[in-house]
């Protein structure tokens, strides 16, 4: 059922490049769910439950599903609630690219606004050498939240020193709503182009999203020769229908005729039965 792996898979996870698709799917399926359920409970017609369900969920769920696996570990970074997977050298970041199945991948945004000191060194450390860079715009940051980016990315930057320098940095982008859950799943390597979160990817490729399958009837199979015979294979037993006796003319009872089904009239109470 699923689509046969790429090269580009196997390469980053081996073997076990259909398991880590796999899982990653569900997880992101199950942080989705999670966050609708949240939505209904809310009983809001504002969408802060489902998002702030998801942003959570998102990390969490990865890490459920990878921390038994060989080659897992995680990364909190400086001031982030969230933890990031690890696994076999790919630093897995899961994002929300759209709220629809229309929008085209290769417009993805990492984020709704500008990107953080965070992110940004995410993908300059880990990500493919840049090749595309878009002109920095003037978008009136003043000097306090330039001031607050550099602490952010100077307490980010020990951390990450950490992980070895071959670490390479996997986007997860996914479109997703409240309404129809998971709609599509993207992993691969990307560039980040501006600070307004958009990217380059390098290789991208669909995630098939899970499905529960159709229950399907299965045959009987025939009894191979000289095997005992099945309990389905006997020969079904008879509903014979006979005449009951003659009822007791003392009691003035009728007499059934043949094939016909006799009912014994109530007693009396006043019969000469035995």
């Amino acid at each position: 059922m699923q689509a046969e792996m790429s090269a580009w898979a196997v390469e980053r996870f081996g073997e076990r490049a259909a398991s880590v698709r796999g899982r990653l799917a569900a997880s992101l399926l199950e942080a989705a769910s999670n966050a609708q359920d949240a939505q209904k409970s809310s009983r809001s017609d504002k969408r802060y439950a489902y998002g702030s369900t998801l942003m959570a969920r998102r990390y969490e769920a990865l890490v459920d599903a990878f921390r038994h696996e060989p080659g897992f570990q995680v990364v909190r970074p400086h001031g982030s609630p969230h933890h990031l997977v690890v696994l076999d050298g790919n630093l897995l970041l899961p994002f929300r690219y759209a709220d629809d199945d229309t929008t085209p991948i290769s417009e993805a945004r990492v984020g709704d606004g500008r990107v953080s000191a965070l992110v940004r060194e995410l993908f300059t450390r880990f990500g493919p050498k840049t090749r595309f860079e878009q002109e920095v715009l003037d978008l009136g940051m003043d000097d306090d939240g330039e001031a607050a980016g550099l602490r952010e990315l100077a307490a980010a930057r020990p951390l990450l020193a950490q992980l070895p320098a071959d670490t390479r940095l996997i986007p997860v982008a996914y479109a997703a709503n409240a309404q129809a859950s998971l709609l599509k799943l993207y992993w691969g390597e990307a560039e980040l182009i501006d600070d307004m979160g958009r990217v380059h990817w390098v290789h991208c490729e669909q995630i098939p999203l899970l499905t529960a399958l159709p229950w399907v009837v299965q045959g009987v199979p025939a009894a191979e020769p000289g095997a005992a015979p099945r309990f389905d294979q006997g020969a079904e037993p008879g509903l014979p229908l006979s005449s009951r006796p003659a009822a007791d003319r003392a009691n003035g009872g009728p007499i059934p005729a043949d094939g016909e089904l006799g009912v014994e009239p109530p007693s009396t109470g006043t019969t000469g039965r035995p």
